[in-house]
This record gives structure tokens, sequence and C-alpha cells, in this order.
């Protein structure tokens, strides 16, 4: 049995879990106390059980195992405002050397992308140490009358797009809607995609975002037999270029409906150029392991070898298809420059993003 194999094997028992679940009721720190020599404290700023902390809780034991100086990783839910809470105490603690890291999601990316009066935080600024993304399709039901994408551009009947929140991950879909010139009317406060799924499903609403692996499994089956009908995917990211999804091949990604569109108004183009920002961390970097400004590059490094050499490693592979979602890990280091490129958006496409959010669909921003 590998050490790899052995580690995971601890992980499963709950040992780790149990750990992260005691700290996960405590107060938020003022002051950043080590929990001791060998252990990476870890910031989750969700709560136990979520996505991200499932993320969290699968990747960094195998980080722990390759590192002969650390023993675990100790996680800590610090949920609260919408992920501000636990982001601000991490950014505040101002640890550079490697013994705290933060893991953050596209809810976190978002609060500071919209400028969020309460968020402390700034990614264009702190440090990437390992990504994870996914892709994702926007899809309808064969009873909705959508039979492709151009059924929504400049659509007289008004559609609705099922969702959880506007300013959050259903904030892409929307933006590239906007940009299709499309005639949608939005529906919030679903608890999550499996009834944004089943929405559709029963004719409550007509279009649904889902990820790529939970569009495989739940909703490819339905394209399959006519039932569903795949409209775009976001794609992946590869040398700074959108292409199409290697595991969702057959579908278009919306970069290429979009440049393929003939005339664009000047809405559009401000649509498109949002959609652009908020897709890369929403989704081609959706999940991540960060550091503050200032980490030592000696600790960017380590993290650079570790998922290389996770990325080599056959075992880590299979066991990692589902918490990976079937997408690579990728190192700070090689992904940073496409990040923070995303996050500089201009002055008029956050006004814009923010008048769309205020005025169409009644999200709150401060």
């Amino acid at each position: 049995m590998s050490r790899l194999l052995s580690r995971r094997t601890l992980l499963g028992t709950g040992v780790v879990a149990a750990l992260g679940g005691a700290v996960g009721c405590a107060p938020v720190q003022t002051k950043y106390q080590p929990s001791g020599e060998g252990i990476v404290d870890v910031v989750v700023p969700y709560g136990t059980g979520g996505g991200t902390d499932t993320w969290a809780r699968f990747i960094t034991p195998y980080f722990a195992e390759l590192q002969p100086d650390v023993d675990r990783y100790q996680i800590e839910n610090l949920p609260g405002g919408e992920t501000i809470t636990g982001t601000n105490a991490f950014v505040r603690a101002g640890v550079t050397n490697g013994r705290q890291a933060l893991v953050a999601s596209a809810t976190t990316y978002f609060q500071s992308m919209l400028g969020q009066s309460t968020a402390e935080f700034d990614f264009a600024r702190m440090e990437p140490l390992a990504l994870n993304g996914t892709g994702a399709v926007l899809w309808t039901s064969a009873e909705s009358g959508i039979r492709s994408i151009e059924d929504l551009m400049g659509n007289a009947t008004q559609y609705r797009y099922g969702g959880m929140s506007a300013s959050g991950l259903d904030l892409v879909p929307l933006l590239a809607l906007e940009a299709l010139g499309a005639n949608v009317r939005g529906v919030f406060g679903m608890e999550g995609r499996g009834p944004t799924r089943l929405a559709v499903e029963r004719g409550e609403s007509d279009l649904d975002f889902q990820t790529t692996s939970s569009y495989l499994s739940q909703v490819k089956p339905k394209v399959d037999t006519g039932e569903a009908i795949p409209l775009f995917a976001v794609g992946s990211l590869e040398n700074g270029e959108v292409r199409r999804d290697k595991n969702l091949p057959d579908i278009p990604t919306f970069a290429e409906i979009f440049e393929g569109l003939g005339h664009r108004t000047e809405r559009q183009e401000l649509a498109y150029s949002a959609f652009q920002s908020f897709v890369v961390p929403g989704f081609f970097y959706q999940k991540g392991l960060w550091a503050n400004a200032g980490t030592s590059s000696s600790v960017i490094e380590t993290y650079d070898e570790l998922v290389s050499e996770l990325n080599q490693d056959d075992q880590f592979l299979e066991e990692a298809k589902d918490a990976l979602g079937g997408y690579d890990l990728v190192s700070g280091s090689d992904a940073k420059a496409d990040f923070r490129r995303a996050l500089e958006m201009d002055e008029d496409v956050l006004a814009f993003t923010k008048t769309v959010l205020e005025d169409k669909y009644d999200a709150v921003l401060d």
C-alpha cells in the first residue's frame, strides 16, 4: 500500500474531518494562533459539507503526504458574510511563511470583483498555490420551445432562467444571455443545482446551468433521448485561449457563439467583456488554495512542485476523478497571469455588471 493510499484511507475514517468539525464551530479569531509544528492551518470560509469544503478536505492530505516537514493540514471552517468573514480573517492574519492557507471558490472571488464594501481582500494581489477548474453547460428542456441558441437572440417570448443567486455563479450564464440580447427573466432562491435542474424538467423554468459532472450524469442521458438540448458550454482555458472542453467536445463554447455573431451592440459587447472576466475565476479556476500577498517565493515554488508531482501520479489521478470533476490540478504560477488579467475589468464593464444585477435582478450590492 502506497503512502498516498494510506493517508487517503486515514481520511476515510473521518479522523481529519472530525478535527475540522471541532474547530468549525469556533468563533473567528482576531489574532492568528498556529496549531503547532508540522501543521498547516487552512481557512475555509464556507460551512462544512459543501463542495469547497469537500475539495479542501480531499486535496490537502495529498499535499501533506508529499512534504516531510508537514504532518497534516488542519481545516478551520469560518463561514459567514457570503464567505467574506473567514477570508477577511485570513488576510488580517497576514501569514506569509506557508503555515496558513486559504481555500477559496468563485463566490469569494466574486465578492472582491464586485467591490463589496466589507471585503478586505484582493485576489489580484494574493498568491494562488493550486487551482482546479470545472466546465458548465447551459441547457433547456425540449418542452421549453427553445430549439437552439438562435432562439435566445432578441427573442420576443420571455424565457425563465432558474438559479440560486444572480451575484453568485449564476452571474456567468446571465452575462452570456445579456451578450446574446436574450429576453430572460431570472427566478432565484433555489437551494442548489439539483433543484434548478428539476425546475426545468418540471416546466417551472426554461434554462439551467450545470457543471460538467452534473451535466454528464443528470442531463446528458436526457439529451440522448431528445428530452433536453445543450445550448453552450463555457469551455476550458488553454494557454490563455478558450477551447472546447475535452469533457464536452461536441458542445460549442460561448466564445465560439459570440464571435460568430454579426452586428453586436455596445451593450452586448459590455456583457461579453464582463462574461470573459467572471468566467475565469468562476469556472476555469473555480476552487483554489491561496496564500497572502508577500508570501515567500520558496512556498510558491513548493506548491508548483507538489502540483506537478500529483499530476504525474496515476493513483492520485484515479482517486481524484470525482473531487476534481475530470479537470486538472493547476499550479498557481501557471494560472496567475490569466487569473489576474480577468480581474482587471474596465470601470464601465464593472458598472454595467452592477447595473444589470441591481436593476434587472434586484441583487443587493454594497
